[in-house]
């Protein structure tokens, strides 16, 4: 059952070009309607960088993984991007949902 007349037949995650949201070399998509985000980044690695694919699956579990990267934030600049990419994230769902919940 879809959660309002806005939803869509696939989820903005698959289409990471068109839908996502940059922050540094972070980029995160949310899918608002399945209350989820896929953020992506890149890690030193021996060479060459290593992709980082995080998928979050709710909101509880965005804002935890925002408390992580915010204690490292202050050492590490990929954990201060992957924060703000968080709470992009957190905050586009919590919009979301509180929209549905009014009307």
């Amino acid at each position: 059952m879809p959660c309002c007349g806005d939803c869509l037949v696939t989820s903005p995650n698959l289409h990471r070009a068109s839908n996502g949201q940059v922050f540094g070399s972070v980029s995160v998509t949310v899918d608002v309607h399945a209350g989820d985000c896929i953020v992506h980044s890149f890690r030193d690695g021996l060479g060459d960088p290593v992709p980082i694919r995080m998928h979050l699956h709710s909101l509880d579990e965005i804002q935890g993984a925002y408390q992580v990267q915010v204690g490292r934030a202050s050492s590490d600049r990929r954990s201060a991007n992957v924060a703000r990419a968080l709470e992009f994230a957190a905050q586009l769902i919590a919009s979301h949902k509180k929209k549905n919940r009014r009307g």
